[in-house]
């Protein structure tokens, strides 16, 4: 299966545009600040510059993240592939950290479905189907069990592997042999 969500280009420009706005607003009052000394708001000023430009940089960097683009999502039998801006990502069903599926309104036709993978949110919006909304969301629930339950099995079966070697180890190290014992 495969779902593409669109996002808007002029939004970014916007967005970019914003943050310059107040970039440039923070740069040039704390420049004219530091030229004409004899203000008595400095401090206030300062503040209020070092906001706007914090304010600026969170827009522009949140304008530069790869969720800010189209995103196609490629859902495999056993990976989950990301077609993003800047090339591609695949992940194995058992790197989602959580899923949520949320209906905003239930008068609308509106779903989100939430995936968490390591520290990124992508969010896939389904507008008039909520239904396959739905159905996607307990088809990626089932195969993040399953990958975490393959998961859990395969380490179980590792520390059955290695702790039982370990257990002999220390089996040997507690119970030395003494030298009455060995004739």
């Amino acid at each position: 299966m495969e779902h593409t969500v669109k996002k808007s280009r002029t939004n970014r420009i916007a967005m970019r545009v914003t943050a310059f706005v107040f970039i440039l607003v923070a740069v040039l009052r704390l420049v004219d600040v530091l030229m004409n000394r004899g203000q008595r708001n400095m401090v206030i000023t300062a503040i209020l510059c070092a906001g706007c430009l914090t304010y600026g940089i969170i827009l522009l960097r949140q304008t530069l993240r790869p969720q800010a683009y189209d995103i196609t999502y490629v859902f495999g039998d056993k990976t989950l592939t990301l077609k993003l801006h800047g090339g591609e990502k695949k992940y194995d069903y058992g790197q989602i950290d959580n899923l949520g599926y949320v209906v905003p309104n239930p008068n609308l036709d509106y779903a989100l479905v939430q995936i968490y993978i390591e520290k990124e949110q992508y969010v896939i919006p389904f507008t008039g189907t909520s239904n396959v909304g739905k159905a996607l969301y307990e088809m990626l629930n089932m195969k993040a069990e399953e990958a975490k339950q393959a998961e859990t099995i395969s380490d179980k079966e590792e520390q059955g592997k290695t702790g039982k070697a370990a257990a002999g180890t220390k089996q040997a190290q507690a119970d030395p042999v003494r030298k009455e014992d060995r004739k």
